[in-house]
């Protein structure tokens, strides 16, 4: 139950404090007093997205605290207390926040809550009926948890299904793309597999030509260097010096690192007089090698060039090319798989799409049954209602983001009359009452605590109006109700009513709201009776429609 609700620079309010109670509460006033806004200062606290152009002129910010009774069944739903306080803020420069009991919570949290708790009736919901596109939403609110859950999984095996079919027309499109390509892919696989490229072939070429291009050089400077190493350098005697000191060694470690340096030179020199020896007897320039080196470094080069690549990624290339052709090939096969998965996922998705089909027609039936109860007290004796389902089969490979099923209300509202399209044959009158018997079924079904209705009786008067405002009178025996209302009959029945005004307050204009005595009432009411002029009948009206 909503105990309180404040509102603090918000559009034409300065600062207001309302304190509600239980039953049926009605708001009244002019057109233009700001009936609305403290309906949009209500759709904040229930989870609507702020809007900084609400923010009062000449204020930084903008709040709307509510507070909340809980039931023990919600506080244990919820597993919050007794009582809770919601506050918004929106400020001009962006931060705005939301704070349940003085902690910071998420605008999703907050829907959570809230929607356990009531539910907001705006004045173009009405408009709805006119949309089939919306019908769904009035039968899955019959049992919203099991409908959610079985929309859920039908959602997901859609979305594997769609995302197959996608890859699918992709493989096919590329299929098209890839064939119409393959003579230009078979004519560059057999360029570059001409060459048989080795991995890092071309830097040892290019270290090979570099030598035998300096031949003559590399020869004589090997030669000179090892006639020196063997005829210039006793290399013999070195070794017998390093023998004398290992006689002494014994006797002083200077003595031993000579011996050990001594020796370590006479291997270090055999060693690179062998090396010297070999790379001479492997000398060999052979000049029709390398003509031959010279035209495989260029053949490569030119390769690399053309494909804008080295001769190492080129080999990737050359793989990654015949594994395309090869695809090309087989593609047909790959393709008749890939139908074959494409087709278990529509399946799996359209047993789904049943489930959650045979739920909603269940939910369909004892939707209607409950409609007609609720017209029935609105003055709609005789009304048949159906609920008309257009389920697609499977041939026909539909998957809605729905689901499977279209509906459509049908409706007749007079006895003989045949059932007709609720949309084409319903006036605005009737439109508002089955508006107010939808939302009416939906709070009862789903146990809700607070309605909130705004104008749903647009349209309605005369017999049809005291109808509405008794039906009104009665919900409110089960759950808080409140209403933004232009009929007097709705007025006259409320627990409590408040007026709802604006004055001129230094140059600006303020919304102002007060909850209204009985003489306030009488004078209320009697002006919603009258054209312009408060009138002595009207006032005897007023009084006679609080009596009843």
């Amino acid at each position: 139950m909503l105990q309180s609700l404040k509102v603090i620079n918000f559009a034409l309010i300065e600062d207001i404090e309302i304190d509600f109670k239980s039953g049926l509460t009605v708001l009244t006033g002019e057109t233009g007093t700001g009936k609305s806004i403290i309906l949009e200062s209500l759709h904040l606290i229930f989870a609507k997205r702020s809007d900084q152009e609400m923010i009062r002129h000449g204020s930084d910010k903008a709040v709307v605290t509510a507070v909340f009774s809980l039931t023990k069944e919600k506080q244990t739903l919820l597993e919050l207390p007794s009582s809770i306080t919601i506050t918004r803020e929106i400020d001009k420069s962006g931060r705005h926040k939301i704070t349940l009991n003085d902690k910071t919570i998420t605008l999703t949290y907050l829907k959570t809550i809230t929607d356990q708790i009531g539910s907001i009736h705006n004045q173009d919901d009405t408009l709805i009926l006119l949309d089939n596109n919306e019908y769904l939403n009035f039968i899955d609110q019959m049992n919203q948890k099991k409908t959610n859950n079985l929309l859920s999984n039908y959602l997901i095996k859609r979305s594997n299904y769609l995302d197959a079919r996608k890859h699918l027309n992709n493989l096919i499109q590329k299929k098209d793309q890839d064939i119409s390509q393959k003579e230009f892919l078979e004519y560059q696989l057999n360029e570059i597999k001409a060459l048989n490229l080795v991995k890092d072939e071309k830097e040892e070429l290019e270290s090979k030509i570099e030598k035998l291009k300096h031949f003559d050089k590399i020869s004589s400077n090997l030669k000179e260097s090892y006639n020196l190493i063997n005829n210039k350098i006793n290399i013999d005697e070195i070794y017998n010096s390093a023998k004398l000191l290992e006689k002494i060694q014994d006797f002083d470690l200077d003595y031993k690192e000579a011996n050990e340096k001594l020796f370590n030179l006479y291997y270090e020199i055999e060693e690179v007089k062998s090396t010297i020896n070999n790379k001479l007897f492997e000398l060999d320039f052979d000049e029709s090698e390398f003509n031959l080196m010279q035209e495989r470094l260029y053949e490569i080069s030119k390769l690399e060039e053309k494909y804008q690549k080295t001769a190492n990624e080129l080999i990737i290339e050359q793989n990654e090319i015949a594994e395309k052709v090869a695809l090309i090939d087989n593609y047909d096969e790959y393709i008749k798989e890939y139908k074959n998965k494409v087709n278990k996922l529509f399946n799996e998705a359209y047993e789904e799409g049943l489930v959650l089909s045979e739920q909603r027609k269940k939910l369909a039936k004892e939707f209607a049954s409950l409609v007609i109860e609720e017209l029935k007290d609105l003055d709609l004796l005789n009304t048949k209602f159906e609920v008309e389902f257009k389920t697609y089969q499977k041939d026909a490979q539909v998957l809605l983001e729905t689901g499977i099923d279209e509906i459509e209300f049908l409706v007749s509202l007079n006895e003989g009359e045949p059932l007709k399209t609720l949309s084409k044959v319903a006036s605005g009158g009737e439109r508002a009452r089955f508006t107010f018997a939808i939302k009416s079924i939906y709070a009862k079904q789903n146990n809700l605590d607070l309605l909130i209705l705004d104008e749903i009786d647009i349209g309605i008067s005369g017999k049809v109006a005291a109808k509405v405002a008794n039906k009104m009178y009665e919900l409110s025996n089960s759950f808080q109700l409140i209403v933004i209302s232009h009929l007097p009959q709705v007025a006259a029945r409320a627990n409590n009513h408040y007026g709802i005004s604006k004055k001129l307050e230094n140059n600006r204009m303020v919304t102002n709201i007060k909850e209204l005595d009985l003489e306030e009432r009488i004078k209320m009411i009697a002006m919603m009776l009258s054209d312009e002029s408060l009138s002595p009948y009207a006032i005897e009206q007023a009084k006679m429609l609080l009596k009843k």
